[in-house]
């Protein structure tokens, strides 16, 4: 009989049959004893850690992988955050971030040098509070309002106090030897300067090209996230900050090209949600001795430590929170997020421990703080992150672009033009097709083929797309149902015919979709990929109160495309000059767009201002005489242009403010 294997496991089966046993047993543990799942998963570490049960050591694979799941929730953080929501509430961010760091700085050093530190000691701990850990971000995600305005100001306000904490750390380092020089100070600027550069600048850049020609395999992004990951977190470890910095910063620059509600979206949580955070989280409780804590001395620290910690957190979330205006619960939200300790604090205590700032009985006591402040903050999320007022968002246009295909043909400009409406707004393709009930296997091989042809174009372009087979009673049923149900922001639907009839504009079932959608919509016929220049044509109508909406829908759907295939915008008006056209021109379409006043005098024609491979967009409301207005006047004067009807259902979205007096602010 084999002998049973000594403590600690060291085998990696062993290794990871425990690791894998905690993940699957302590969140249903935690839900039966009515505690948040990370305080579970963090007990849990502490029993079968080398300070109780002595199941396995910290040291090793452990370690490896619990600091590989912090990097990772930072990125994930960076990743999701709502940067609509960040920059609507930037103010809040910056003035959080600064007093969530001031606060605990100040106080901590005024407490902590009367119970016997030296002054570098003394700031090297306060920096400890000064920091946070977003450890309690996975509960507000499970709840679904991880864009609450109090948890993307919190988000935001991360990357400010870490990093100014981290720096602390480094600055306090290189004194404590007496090295604060002048080339100490370049170095640091250089390394920060180079490490934005690579991850804001070079990182996103990559990852177009690399999603664009080799990464249509979703498994291909994922590793190529991962890799941006980690090589981030690498290059901030060279430039003398901790990876945590660098991680959080490849998530915000990778945020828009990886949509919330896509396939990619699922596979990063996946990864995140089932391995690597719940591994750090285990590794966190680890690092705990409950022996150690029982120490007078060291019972003592700790609870001063976790006072000051706390204390100083609750009155930064708290002042910035009243001074925002923000609802109890979302205070709390705030204080939950900011008041865990964890990674820089880690990093922190060992440094002071390396260069003689700190004993071992202080390393041990912030080890009880870690404990102790992410129990605290895991209760407090617990009972706030429920009582979340909602996040009042209004969808971007291009977030969710359903196409509808129909016919091979049209699969490939189709699919195109919507991944560059897509593209400016970080969202998703979604190919529809649609099937009767019980369909022929040779039509339902048919349908899925197209969607993925569609699908495989738009990834392409490097946007996220997913082909849809709905089956359903009939087409426009199928495309209605099939939007609601992914939550679509934009509707581009293929039209072929070159003329219409006195019955029909542009078939039974465009004319169908056009009347019932309710949400903006385009018909589109096109038979080409990409367009040297965008054309918006400007009828008189568009500008009166009732053409509004579909002029301003016109004019952000050019926008896009020009940005999309780097192409100018020309609009062409047949009113003269209008102050209040060339604002609305200039905020939607942008400063760079041309503006050009043909008139409606004898033989001013719109031909005159098209070339033949440009892209023509009118505007018209959903009405069929005005439908027929529009598209008629540009097929009599270009039949064989290439055209988009830009239709306007709901009411005018963030991104396309009300702009019928004088127009004050841009467009996002």
């Amino acid at each position: 009989m084999t002998d049973l294997p000594a403590l600690p496991l060291e085998a990696p089966g062993f290794v990871f049959a425990v690791l894998m046993a905690i993940v699957l047993v302590a969140p249903v543990l935690a839900e039966r004893l009515r505690i948040p799942g990370i305080v579970g998963l963090i007990v849990i570490g502490t029993l079968v850690g080398p300070n109780v049960a002595g199941l396995l050591e910290r040291d090793g694979v452990v370690a490896v992988l619990g600091s590989a799941g912090l990097l990772y929730l930072m990125f994930v953080a960076g990743l999701e955050l709502d940067l609509d929501e960040l920059r609507t509430h930037r103010r809040d961010s910056l003035v959080f971030g600064g007093l969530t760091f001031a606060i605990p700085m100040l106080l901590g050093v005024v407490l902590i040098l009367p119970l016997g530190y030296g002054a570098l000691a003394a700031v090297l701990l306060a920096s400890c509070w000064a920091s946070h850990t977003l450890l309690t971000y996975p509960v507000f995600r499970r709840f679904g309002v991880a864009t609450n305005r109090a948890v993307a100001a919190s988000v935001g306000a991360t990357i400010i106090t870490d990093t100014a904490a981290l720096l602390v750390l480094v600055v306090v380092a290189r004194a404590s030897g007496g090295g604060l020089d002048a080339r100490f100070w370049l170095e640091l600027t250089v390394g920060l300067v180079v490490l934005v550069a690579t991850t804001m600048v070079a990182l996103p850049r990559v990852a177009r090209w690399f999603f664009a020609n080799h990464g249509q395999d979703r498994n291909a992004r994922m590793v190529f996230l991962l890799a941006g990951l980690f090589a981030s977190s690498a290059v901030a470890e060279l430039a003398g900050v901790e990876g945590i910095i660098g991680a959080f910063l490849a998530g915000l620059s990778l945020n828009r090209m990886v949509p919330e509600d896509s396939v990619l979206m699922g596979k990063v949580d996946v990864v995140g949600s089932t391995l690597l955070i719940p591994l750090f989280l285990i590794s966190v409780g680890m690092l705990v001795d409950p022996m150690l804590l029982l120490d007078p001395r060291i019972l003592g620290l700790t609870a001063a430590f976790t006072g000051i910690a706390l204390g100083a957190k609750w009155l930064a979330a708290e002042g910035a929170g009243r001074l925002f205006g923000y609802v109890a619960a979302e205070r709390q939200a705030m204080f939950a997020l900011s008041g865990a300790q964890a990674a820089a604090t880690l990093a922190a205590v060992f440094v002071g421990l390396e260069v003689g700032l700190l004993d071992t009985g202080t390393v041990n006591a912030v080890v009880g703080v870690i404990l102790l402040t992410c129990l605290t903050t895991s209760w407090v999320a617990g009972r706030a992150a429920p009582r979340l007022p909602a996040p009042d968002r209004t969808r971007s246009l291009g977030q969710v672009v359903v196409v509808p295909i129909a016919r091979p043909s049209s699969a490939g400009p189709l699919a195109a033009l919507a991944a560059a409406l897509a593209r400016s707004d970080g969202g998703m393709v979604l190919p529809v097709t649609v099937v009767p009930p019980h369909p022929e296997p040779s039509r339902l091989r048919e349908a899925t083929r197209l969607g993925a042809e569609a699908e495989q174009v738009a990834l392409r372009t490097g946007v996220e797309a997913h082909g849809v087979v709905r089956v359903d009673t009939d087409a426009a049923s199928g495309i209605h149902h099939a939007s609601v149900e992914h939550g679509a922001s934009l509707l581009v639907v293929g039209w072929k015919s070159g003329s219409s009839d006195a019955s029909s504009l542009f078939g039974g079932l465009i004319d169908d979709l056009v009347r019932t959608a309710r949400i903006p919509t385009l018909v589109a016929r096109i038979d080409a990929e990409a367009w040297p220049r965008i054309v918006v044509k400007v009828a008189t109508h568009d500008t009166e109160p009732a053409g509004l909406p579909g002029l301003r829908l016109a004019l952000s759907v050019a926008a896009r495309l020009a940005r999309s295939t780097s192409g100018p915008v020309r609009v062409v008006a047949e009113q003269d000059d209008d102050p209040a056209l060339r604002e609305l021109v200039a905020t939607i379409a942008g400063r760079d767009a041309e503006l050009v006043h043909r008139g409606r005098r004898p033989g001013a024609r719109l031909a005159d201002h098209v070339d033949p491979d440009d892209l023509v967009v009118v505007a018209s409301e959903p009405l069929p005489r005005q439908l027929r207005a529009a598209v008629s006047g540009v097929l009599r004067r270009l039949p064989d242009a290439q055209l988009v009807v830009a239709v306007e259902h709901a009411p005018a979205t963030a991104e396309l403010p009300d702009l019928t007096g004088l127009i004050a602010s841009p467009p996002d």
